[in-house]
């Protein structure tokens, strides 16, 4: 399907730009929290950094991959399934451990001095945004990817170890393949009698009519009285005087 790839390279191209905003403001709350006495290390800004290392490694080359190479182990479906799902899950915590922090820490940035507790601050809101939004929009790829695979799965069109770009999701269940004889050669449906005893190409329904029985009287015939039986005689239809 055309838009489930520019889906894929829109997903990749907004998870790439928000690795790179959490590694720049994980950095700079790292270095912050170096710099100013009384703020505490802050576990939101060193896991942002490595999900945006892990991020910033893999996926733009996964996109150049697919993009200059057909049948790249890193394009197949399950590994990309597997590594965004993956990716997501840091996303999420790098996110959800940001928003707790602005929430419970920072609380409201104005109140803060000096300036750079405030830049730090509002890092700390910029890195909860873009940690829920890597997450999200990885997952809602990964998820839809996921049912289409089920769904052709259960029609017998498995796709799970090719690319997005070379999986045929338009197609429907495979044919059949058709039954050959000694000789190579298809088989006609009025063949396979012959090849399968069993299956009967052709059925009748039974008749019900029945024979008449045998009896001791002559059947008459057409155009004909019937004769009578010995020692039978029929009455006659004149009347008796």
């Amino acid at each position: 399907m055309y838009w489930l790839s520019i889906f894929r390279i829109a997903t990749l191209a907004f998870a790439i730009i928000s690795a790179i905003i959490l590694l720049g403001v994980g950095a700079h709350a790292l270095a912050a929290t170096s710099t100013l006495r009384g703020l505490p290390t802050f576990a939101w800004a060193g896991l942002g950094v490595a999900t945006a290392v892990f991020a910033l490694l893999t996926l733009p080359a996964m996109l150049a991959i697919d993009l200059l190479r057909a049948g790249a182990f890193s394009s197949m479906i399950v590994v990309e399934l597997a590594w965004f799902g993956f990716l997501g899950v840091l996303f999420l915590a790098t996110g959800g451990a940001a928003a707790e922090r602005a929430a419970d820490f920072w609380v409201t940035c104005n109140t803060w001095t000096p300036a750079l507790a405030q830049t730090v601050c509002s890092e700390t809101s910029a890195a909860a945004a873009f940690g829920f939004l890597g997450w999200l929009v990885l997952w809602a790829y990964s998820v839809t990817l996921l049912i289409l695979l089920i769904i052709h799965a259960n029609r017998g069109h498995y796709v799970w170890k090719t690319s997005v770009k070379e999986a045929n999701f338009s197609a429907g269940i495979p044919p059949a393949a058709p039954t050959t004889n000694a000789y190579g050669t298809e088989v006609k449906p009025y063949e396979a009698a012959s090849l399968n005893p069993a299956q009967m190409p052709y059925a009748y329904p039974p008749s019900t009519t029945t024979s008449p029985a045998p009896s001791g009287y002559p059947q008459p015939s057409f155009g004909q009285p019937a004769a009578p039986a010995p020692g039978q005689t029929y009455p006659s239809a004149y009347p008796q005087v």
